[in-house]
């Protein structure tokens, strides 16, 4: 599923209380390697968090993304954090883990061990 207008942002943001939106580009190098590592995490996570890759080349412009690959993270309509880029290579499926798992353990209520 993609983005085709600024109004199905607001529905998928409606629809869902946590939305992860990583948008990308099939030009940026950085995008490629991200793009895949993101997916992998965010399927751990499917049942808490809704999380789409958006590619800049199909996806109506975001004012809040100026660098690729960038990271919108949502709750309840309003966004709560953005990253422009995900980090260093070698610290970025860290990075992921921790987002996911801080927002899923929020929008389940439980808590997360350790």
């Amino acid at each position: 599923m993609g983005i085709a207008s600024a109004e199905e942002y607001q529905r998928v943001l409606a629809k869902h209380h946590v939305v992860f939106l990583l948008f990308v580009s099939a030009h940026c190098p950085a995008c490629r390697e991200s793009g895949p590592l993101f997916e992998r995490t965010a399927a751990q996570h499917a049942n808490q968090v809704k999380s789409m890759v958006l590619d800049t080349t199909q996806t109506p412009r975001h004012p809040d993304v100026i660098r690729l690959p960038t990271l919108l993270v949502f709750r309840a309509g309003q966004m709560v954090e953005k990253l422009e880029g995900l980090g260093a290579w070698n610290e970025q499926e860290h990075t992921l883990n921790a987002l996911f798992s801080r927002y899923a353990t929020q929008e389940s209520g439980t808590a997360q061990p350790g």
